[in-house]
């Protein structure tokens, strides 16, 4: 917890702890709701607001009118990211379906049966993420514009492309993740 200025209450707790990595508004709004169920978008924006003058949390890019990143400030002298870096974590965390897909792509498959190609992504994603395979296939055409995840091989039988995560999708991940 900052020093100079006491993080007190269940929802400014929740939204302190969620905000060790770069998150978007809707994100952290998730992931405090498990520790704060009666939280709205409203005490979200206020919170927010109240951390930014109070030099607790930064907007990694203000400029932005969706996609806000919001991270403490402890955790901005760790970070190494470029701009470019910031922009991407801002476009995959306001889409749920690119970040699902990238996440589903950058998982390790030691005991795999099928190569990982859009239709499989789509199986794996079914339960938790019930998405149509144009999806998959616009979330995998975004995904490889911006060299996170590439095409590793094609299938034998129907010429499907395999994809695999790159190292800047891994970052990209783990900044988001």
């Amino acid at each position: 917890m900052p020093g100079a200025f006491p993080v007190r209450g269940k929802q400014r707790t929740a939204v302190y702890k969620v905000l060790e990595k770069p998150t978007t508004g809707r994100q952290v709004l998730e992931k405090a709701r498990a520790i704060a169920p009666s939280m709205t978008y409203q005490d979200l924006r206020h919170i927010l607001r109240d951390f930014e003058k109070n030099g607790v949390v930064v907007c990694l890019n203000p400029e932005s009118q969706t996609g806000r990143l919001y991270v403490q400030t402890s955790a901005l002298h760790e970070m190494l990211i470029s701009r470019d870096q910031i922009d991407l974590c801002a476009q995959i965390g306001r889409a749920k379906t690119r970040q699902a897909v990238l996440e589903e792509v950058s998982k390790e498959r030691f005991h795999a049966k099928h190569p990982l190609t859009a239709t499989e992504i789509r199986k794996q994603l079914k339960e938790r993420h019930p998405l149509s395979l144009n999806h998959v296939i616009a979330a995998l055409k975004f995904l490889r514009e911006h060299r996170l995840v590439e095409i590793i091989d094609h299938t034998n039988r129907r010429n499907l492309k395999i994809y695999q995560i790159t190292p800047l999708g891994k970052t990209i991940l783990n900044h988001i993740g």
